[in-house]
């Protein structure tokens, strides 16, 4: 998916030296015409630091001190439009501010449902109180508004100027609209999308860096976990109980892992897998049982007792590398399955495991 991204982004500036100046932008000569060109050669090349980033090239161009101007870019959240981005000298409070999508007296919602650019008049005034006039442009994306782009300005400006400034907002709805669909194939290759943990690949490519950098004194431990007789919950409860009992599963995993240091992964199906970070092998192997009897004891809301066994390996004793890492954790954790589940085993010395209780 990346890749067609950035071959849409390339397509861009190829197609730079071919383009007009903007149809609704006043005529000024040639500086206008470059601005837009630049601003768009900006807003492309910042696609790869996210949809942010798109909007600040836009406003370090778009900014001009002795016309008191604001920016506010306002995406949805809901039935609301919540404003994610400010720049200006009037924008303090500015991230607090939300617009229902159906308030039709509100600028950037009428923009959002007109879908075109929509100008302050006497029936819809700017949003901050130090101005005298404004615009509001939507970024479109496949027809559809993504976001609303606001311009505000202390001065009042007539309907041809504010066209220039809404001319140079829509430049950067591509790149914005690519930078989005990019943030969110990257989530999706970060984050599982059941519970919100990090994907297998992920957390190995994590744990490999954590390894390579000798975090915390080179103390970490892994929990391989695996969720006991939990096809049983789905065929008897069907899949819908099982996934809420997987995002049960994880809620109790982030509780017992400490978020600045550690972190955890959905190794797929029912398995989770913790890195501990700084500490030692003998304190990972006794918050493993913790985290063991927090699970027994949690209540799943079926009438059905819900467990976990888990294997615990530590670097440097039983691996160096994070592959073999997790293959020693996993062995420990099939041990204490075969011993009857619901328990805490760990790696020893050579390829043997041993349980904690």
């Amino acid at each position: 998916m990346t890749s067609i991204f950035f071959g849409n982004a390339l397509a861009l500036l190829a197609n730079l030296g071919n383009r007009s100046a903007p149809a609704r932008c006043e005529s000024g000569g040639a500086s206008e015409e470059l601005d837009g060109m630049q601003l768009l050669r900006s807003a492309v090349s910042a696609i790869r630091e996210g949809p942010e980033a798109v909007v600040r090239s836009f406003a370090e161009r778009a900014l001009d001190g002795k016309n008191g101007e604001n920016i506010l870019l306002f995406v949805p959240a809901g039935d609301e439009l919540r404003c994610r981005q400010r720049f200006g000298h009037d924008v303090e409070h500015a991230m607090e501010m939300r617009v229902r999508l159906d308030d039709s007296s509100a600028l950037v919602a009428h923009a959002w449902s007109a879908r075109h650019a929509v100008f302050t008049s006497n029936d819809m005034p700017p949003l901050l109180p130090t101005e005298r006039s404004g615009c509001a442009v939507p970024l479109i994306d496949n027809e559809a508004p993504i976001a609303v782009l606001y311009c505000g300005f202390a001065q009042r400006h007539s309907h041809r100027a504010l066209e220039k400034h809404c001319a140079l907002a829509v430049e950067i709805a591509v790149p914005f609209a690519l930078a989005c669909e990019r943030e969110r194939d990257l989530a999706r290759s970060l984050y599982d999308g059941l519970t919100g943990l990090l994907t297998p690949r992920a957390f190995r490519e994590r744990l490999a860096r954590a390894l390579d950098e000798k975090c915390a004194g080179g103390k970490i431990a892994l929990w391989f976990v695996d969720t006991d007789r939990f096809k049983e919950v789905n065929d008897t409860f069907g899949h819908a109980v099982g996934d809420r009992v997987l995002q049960q599963m994880a809620e109790l995993l982030r509780a017992h892992a400490v978020a600045r240091t550690d972190f955890v992964a959905r190794n797929g199906g029912d398995e989770f897998c913790a890195a501990l970070i700084g500490i030692t092998k003998t304190l990972a192997i006794e918050r493993a049982q913790e985290f063991c009897d927090a699970v027994r004891a949690h209540d799943f809301g079926i009438p059905l007792r819900v467990t976990a066994s888990i294997g615990v390996a530590a670097y440097p004793f039983d691996a160096r590398t994070a592959a073999a890492l997790l293959e020693r954790a996993d062995r420990a954790m099939y041990a204490g399955k075969n011993a009857g589940r619901d328990r805490v085993s760990f790696a020893l010395e050579g390829r043997d495991s041993a349980l904690y209780r």
